[in-house]
This record gives C-alpha cells, structure tokens and sequence, in this order.
C-alpha cells in the first residue's frame, strides 16, 4: 500500500512537468504580444516591428524576439502582415520609392495590403491577427509553412 502510493506519488512528480512542458510545446507556435500604440504608428506606411512575446515552459518563462510584422495604420485600424516571405522565409523589407515590399533573396515583390506582385513566393505576405485595445496594439502571432500557396500553420 505504501509502495504504491508512493510510486503514484513518483509518477506525479515526473508527470505534471511533462504534461505544462508538452501544452507549452503544443501552443508555442502562436505567440501574443503587446506592439505598442497605434498613435505611435504613421497613416498608411508600413513600420517594422519586432515581435517580443513571453514563452513559458514548465520549467521557465522567456521574452525573446521571434520575428517581426510590419504595421500598417489607416486611422483607428491597423493591419499585420509577417515580415517573412512566404517563399523561402527571407526577411523583406519596404521601399517607399517604388510603394511595396521586396524580398532581397529571390525577388518576390509584395504591395502595400500584402499581395503578391511577382517573383516565385506562391502567396502573398502572410496577415497577423491584431486587436486594437485601450489604444494598444495587441498580436497574435502565427507563422505558416513557407514554399507553399495555402497557409499551413508550422
């Protein structure tokens, strides 16, 4: 009787860690995040911001940066799209002489609401669900498979 209760008791200990660290492992491909306020943003020019979320484990938590999203505001709204080219992964950045995203690894060219333009990326950039609360911009961040035309969540 003892044995087994203790032996329940052993299996508790090693289970309950595994169990946090395994929903932690489950959930860690979406991350929330608190962007900052939308009257720090500009109208209508896209601003990068880096994606700084806190990721727990049942051992720890951490605030890493894991990626970034460009902002875009159009008054009380603003749009997220992932700085990630859908193609390869590469970061892409904005040119504001020629009014769209540019991907400098393959040459996939992206405009101003996300959508592919040219170049082999098979999907425009991919878009970031954002709730405006409080005048804060809040992020939930998801990343998908990149080479592909569907937005298959990695």
């Amino acid at each position: 009787m003892i044995l087994g209760a203790a032996s329940a008791g052993l299996a508790l200990v090693y289970a309950m860690p595994a169990a946090l660290y395994l929903r932690g492992r489950r959930d860690g491909n979406e991350l929330e995040a608190d962007l900052g306020a939308l009257t720090s943003l500009p109208e209508r020019r896209p601003v990068r911001l880096p994606v700084v979320a806190e990721r727990s484990d049942a051992w720890e938590r951490t605030r890493a940066t894991s990626g970034a999203v460009f902002a875009i505001r159009d008054g009380d709204e603003v749009r997220l799209l992932d700085s990630a080219c859908p193609h390869t992964g590469c970061a892409v950045d904005w040119s504001e002489a020629e009014g769209m995203f540019r991907c400098p690894c393959h040459r996939s060219t992206f405009a101003l609401d996300g959508t592919r333009t040219a170049g082999p990326a098979q999907r425009g950039l991919d878009p970031q669900q954002v709730t405006v609360r409080n005048g804060r911009i809040l992020l939930r961040y998801r990343r998908y498979r990149s080479g592909r035309a569907d937005r298959e969540p990695v």
